[in-house]
């Protein structure tokens, strides 16, 4: 596992954010490099190249591809509290706040509408100065 995350965050163009790092992860066991047809997991330490994942059966392979690609999806419809089995954090951008839908109204404390000088501005002539 640890020499999966450790190909899949240094193969990135720059330093990635925990986030961006689970999500690339995800990616790359998703894409399939686990199936018995995809790259594989070569050992480092190895002068002959050896697939470190010989102790593993096609059918875990295709189970962890699968829910890789569950918790990619998961990740994409901002549910990461899920993956993570947690309770999902309170909402803090009051952007997506339901409370906030009113419109402010005027302050207008001698009961006179506003509009009063408000109308359509004439543009001013530069070439006469």
């Amino acid at each position: 596992m640890e020499l999966l995350v450790e190909k899949a965050i240094s193969s990135a163009a720059g330093p990635l954010s925990p986030g961006d790092a689970l999500r690339r992860v995800f990616e790359c066991i998703s894409s399939g490099i686990l199936l018995p047809g995809g790259p594989g997991l070569v050992d480092p330490c190895e002068k002959n190249p050896t697939d470190t994942l010989t102790s593993v059966s096609e059918q875990q392979r295709e189970d962890i591809t699968s829910s890789a690609q569950f918790a990619l999806r998961l990740l994409a419809f901002r549910q990461i509290h899920k993956v993570l089995g947690m309770d999902p954090l309170p909402q803090m951008n009051p952007r997506f706040s339901v409370r906030n839908t009113r419109k402010r109204r005027r302050d207008n404390s001698d009961g006179v509408d506003g509009f009063e000088g408000e109308g359509k501005k004439d543009k001013k002539d530069y070439d006469n100065y």
